[in-house]
Parts: C-alpha cells; structure tokens; sequence
C-alpha cells in the first residue's frame, strides 16, 4: 500500500549513517597519523636562555611550535568534513592538558618535552578513530546478521503451508530471533551502563524514526508471524 514502510527499511538507513560515520573517522585516523608523523620530524631545542629574542622567535616559533600548529591545520583540521556543522574537531591547543596548552602558547621554542606532550595526545586520538571505526565495523556486521535473519524470517513466513516442514523452520527462526534480541537487549544495556565501553557515539542513530534499528526489524518481523510460530519455545 502507498505510504506502508517496509520492514527492513530502517536497517538501510543506519547503514547510511554508519558509512559516514566510518568514512569521517578513516579520514580523521589518517589525518592524525600524518600529523604526528610530522610532530617526530620538527626539530627540538632544549630550554635554554637564547640572549637574543628575534633569534629565539625566528629559531623557536617558525620551526618549532608555529610549524606544528601549521601541520595540524593542514592536516587534522583539513579533513574533507571538518566544515560540517555536526563536526567537533578538537583545536591543536585543546590537544594538550590546560597547563601545558598555556606552556605551549607562550613558548619560544619547541623542547623534546613539548614535542612528546603533543605527539602523545595526537597519538591518542588516532587511537580513538581506529576503535571507532572497529566498532562501526561490528555494527555493521549486526546489521547484516539482523537482515539475514529477517529476510530468512518472513520467507519462511511467506511460504508456508501449514505443513509440519514449515511450521518446524518457521518456530526454530522464531526462536533464533528472540535470542538475537535479547543480544541486542543486553548489548544496549551495557552500553547504556558504561558509555565508554563503545567508540560509537552516543548519539549515532539520533537522526533514525527509531531508537534502534536493530530491535526495530525484529519487533517489526516478529509482528508478521503467525502466532504458533512466534510463540514457539
């Protein structure tokens, strides 16, 4: 009928949404990894008196500090989405903690020290962008096991005959998707407990007509099913 949603479609959608979201974080992975490439190759200077102030602004600042600030805006700050308004890119001063990131500002020179304070934090955030983008790989992968099994689901469902074959196939799916919900369920559960405990963001699906795509399709599946096949146990 015009207008009636079909039961998969909400899996298509978070697929959409979770390519962006792992195309952005490839991109910001790599952009970090040239950064701090960059960071290991400007030359130091120890923390030493340069009697002469021009010599230390033009030694220090243009080598040191100022080119590292030019590398960051060319590298991490140059990410083919860093204009769009739902992006937060952290600024090359936020990389560094507040004492440092004021050391940073005023320094005349870039010291080893300097220099590790800011590779560190750089290299931790490549980090981050390399678990975000295994855990957009999981759940990809979840949606591809939730389609199957809806897809295998409503086939069943669709052509029956009332045989013992049939009724047989379609109460062993059902039962294979109630366990998958409750994965789901507990999956959700202990994300909600530690939020930490995933690189997706918290908000990944908040743009969805559902809360979760996943328990979506399979409530939306389990509805179209004869009740002696969904209630099978």
């Amino acid at each position: 009928m015009p207008g009636t949603t079909h039961p998969l479609e909400p899996l298509q959608t978070a697929r959409d949404r979770l390519r962006l979201l792992r195309r952005r974080a490839v991109d910001e992975r790599d952009a970090f990894d040239q950064f701090c490439t960059r960071v290991e190759v400007v030359p130091t200077t120890e923390a030493t008196d340069v009697p002469d102030p021009i010599l230390s602004m033009t030694t220090a600042t243009e080598r040191g500090v100022s080119a590292l600030r030019t590398s960051y805006r060319d590298t991490v700050l140059a990410v083919p989405h860093a204009v769009e308004p739902d992006v937060s890119l952290p600024a090359f001063d936020d990389l560094l903690p507040p004492g440092e990131a004021v050391e940073l500002r005023w320094a005349t020179r870039l010291t080893p020290a300097l220099q590790t304070a800011i590779r560190d934090p750089a290299t931790a955030e490549h980090e981050r962008r390399v678990e975000r983008i295994g855990a957009v790989d999981a759940e990809l992968a979840a949606l591809d096991r939730t389609e199957g099994l809806a897809r295998d689901l409503l086939a069943v469902e669709s052509g029956t005959d009332g045989s013992t074959a049939d009724r047989s196939r379609l109460a062993s799916l059902s039962r294979r998707c109630r366990r998958h919900t409750a994965r789901r369920r507990a999956t959700l559960a202990a994300r909600d407990q530690d939020p930490e405990s995933t690189a997706l963001p918290a908000d990944c699906y908040a743009d969805l007509s559902v809360s979760d795509p996943v328990l979506s399709v399979l409530n939306a599946v389990a509805d179209l099913l004869p009740a002696s096949g969904a209630d099978t146990s």
